[in-house]
């Protein structure tokens, strides 16, 4: 197995988790927001049943992620299943289900990160952006050299 391979096993399980999160984290805000206005008791219990759905795969996902960091960096601080059990019997589902997967998902971002990838973004992206002449790297370092031009640091005593 190339070394490659895990990392595009790891872009590729963050993403899905971030995915699944992101619509765990939708249904949830509308859920409090029908109770927070004051909606009938079945439209805030079937919101509250929809958010409850959408736990299962939250989990699932980060335990995955969880492996998918490992095989990149065997000492990764990500949340593992045996974790993701605990929290849930002790915690209810929903704060396990906002905590765990925001944990792994720093996780998976910070190795990302250090392996060249930047926030998961494809390696042809990059190279694109890259090669394109435009984008923030090259105009923020343009734009720099110019300032400094202009307006040169003071003689320092």
């Amino acid at each position: 197995m190339t070394e490659a391979a895990p990392i595009a096993r790891l872009r590729r399980w963050r993403a899905r988790l971030l995915k699944v999160y992101v619509f765990h984290v939708g249904w949830l805000t509308s859920t409090c927001a029908f109770a927070a206005t004051g909606a009938t008791h079945a439209t805030v219990a079937t919101t509250l049943w929809l958010t409850l759905v959408t736990i299962p795969p939250v989990l699932i996902y980060t335990v995955i992620v969880h492996r998918a960091c490992r095989a990149v960096d065997p000492s990764a601080r990500s949340v593992g299943a045996g974790r993701v059990i605990f929290m849930s019997l002790f915690l209810t589902p929903l704060e396990s289900g906002l905590v765990l997967p925001a944990k792994n998902l720093l996780v998976a971002t910070r190795l990302l990160r250090r392996h060249g990838t930047s926030s998961g973004a494809h390696p042809e992206h990059r190279r694109r952006v890259a090669t394109s002449g435009a984008g923030p790297p090259d105009t923020c370092t343009q734009a720099t050299s110019e300032l400094r031009s202009r307006f040169p640091y003071p003689d320092e005593p």
